[in-house]
């Protein structure tokens, strides 16, 4: 039975960053992204931004599932939920955002501050969310 809930806590980050990802890539920050990246990016006809979808999806799977695996089901504290994963959001994007300011041309100061901030308080949120719902069900 209790792989039943984990796997629901699986679920609830998802959801998660389903929907915090929809809200920043498509409500918050679409014009942005293409102002700051109209060379880096794909914009379609009705101007919606053009993503691998299938890579998107196992980027996350294989991040997300990082959070919950390893500090969800770890730590008892929210605290500790609170610190890790908002040091590893930021550690994670900033080493991925500041690897491409450097190689890439074009690639936006701004955008990397705006990504790196945004991250660490989306991994930060699905973190605590994990973490609330799994100690609801346990």
């Amino acid at each position: 039975m209790e792989i039943i809930k984990i796997l629901w806590v699986y679920f609830i980050w998802f959801l998660t960053l389903l929907i915090l990802d929809y809200l920043w890539l498509w409500i918050v920050t679409k014009d942005f992204i293409i102002r700051e990246f109209w060379s880096l990016v794909t914009v379609e006809e009705n101007w919606s931004i053009k993503i691998n979808l299938l890579a998107w999806i196992i980027a996350w799977l294989i991040i997300s599932a990082m959070i919950v695996t390893f500090v969800t089901l770890k730590y008892d504290n929210i605290w500790d939920i609170v610190l890790y994963w908002a040091l590893l959001g930021f550690m994670s994007y900033a080493m991925y955002d500041l690897t491409n300011l450097t190689f890439l041309n074009n690639y936006s100061l701004k955008f990397t501050i705006v990504d790196i901030a945004w991250w660490t308080f989306v991994w930060t949120m699905i973190a605590v969310n994990s973490f609330y719902f799994y100690n609801y069900i346990k």
